[in-house]
């Protein structure tokens, strides 16, 4: 049986899947990184967002391949929904998501948490 979701509810579900596993992520920044901010959950980091650049670090094996696998979303897609997410749920405005490609604790390992 196929689904068919339209761009708008696709959305909306998107970030309420979202919100529901990752809407309450704790900020933290550390001396070792001070261009950072980083959110995590427990002791993942989830994302992280560098002040300089403007760029968000969204992980890869906790949301990005997500929306890969089971909404079948591309690049752009998941790009500018987890944009769209980042900016409301935690006031980050004028950024860029870029994927980060290997889990956050791997890119991230000597960052204390």
């Amino acid at each position: 049986m196929k689904i068919i979701i339209t761009e708008n509810k696709l959305e909306r579900l998107s970030i309420k899947w979202l919100n529901d596993n990752y809407g309450d992520l704790e900020s933290f920044e550390t001396e070792k990184y001070p261009d950072y901010i980083f959110y995590k959950k427990g002791k993942e980091i989830i994302f992280n967002y560098n002040k300089k650049s403007g760029y968000v670090y969204v992980s890869y094996g906790e949301i990005w391949s997500f929306f890969e696998s089971f909404f079948g979303m591309n690049y752009q897609q998941i790009q500018d929904l987890t944009k769209v997410w980042v900016e409301e749920r935690y006031n980050l405005r004028g950024i860029t998501t870029p994927v980060l490609v290997t889990a956050p604790s791997v890119g991230w390992r000597n960052v204390t948490i």
